[in-house]
């Protein structure tokens, strides 16, 4: 079984991850596979930076972007949005953009798709009075056609 790279351009950056010949892309990530799991780690880093980035610069359809079109966000009290006009009015809706910290805490899966486990701390601040919104969420990721990730399952507390 000989190793192979593949090469994934996720936002401008090129990440590789290192597969085997003769595994499928979408295999799944053996939790004693580190190599694997920091790849996968790498990815969902890569795509929080370019999130947090445009939260920052108050650019809300950009982290709205970081959504798959057919992308569900489930929230507390059984509400939720979904597709992209429901998670673009999500995060057009939250004004005052200041501060977005997520830590990673769990990250597994395959090529294909990846589980995250996290804690989100986003700060705004509107006439003056700055609000911290604490939560643990799950995201499922998934691979796009155009070899991008996108978050199609957003559940949080």
């Amino acid at each position: 079984m000989g190793l192979r790279v593949v090469a994934l351009v996720v936002g401008g950056v090129l990440l590789a991850a290192e597969t085997s010949h003769n595994r499928s892309s979408s295999a799944q990530a053996e939790p004693g596979d580190a190599n694997s799991v920091q790849n996968l780690r790498r990815i969902v880093e890569e795509c929080h930076r370019r999130s947090i980035e445009a939260f920052k610069r108050g650019n809300m359809l950009g982290v709205a972007r970081g959504y798959a079109d057919d992308a569900t966000m489930y929230f507390p009290r059984g509400k939720s949005a979904h597709g992209r006009e429901g998670v673009d009015g999500y995060w057009l809706r939250i004004k005052g953009a200041k501060d977005w910290k997520l830590e990673v805490t769990e990250v597994g899966g395959t090529g294909e798709a990846i589980y995250e486990v996290g804690k989100s701390s986003l700060t705004t601040e509107v006439n003056g009075q700055e609000r911290t919104y604490v939560c643990d969420f799950v995201l499922i990721w998934k691979l796009q056609k155009d070899g991008s990730y996108r978050i199609h399952t957003d559940i949080n507390n």
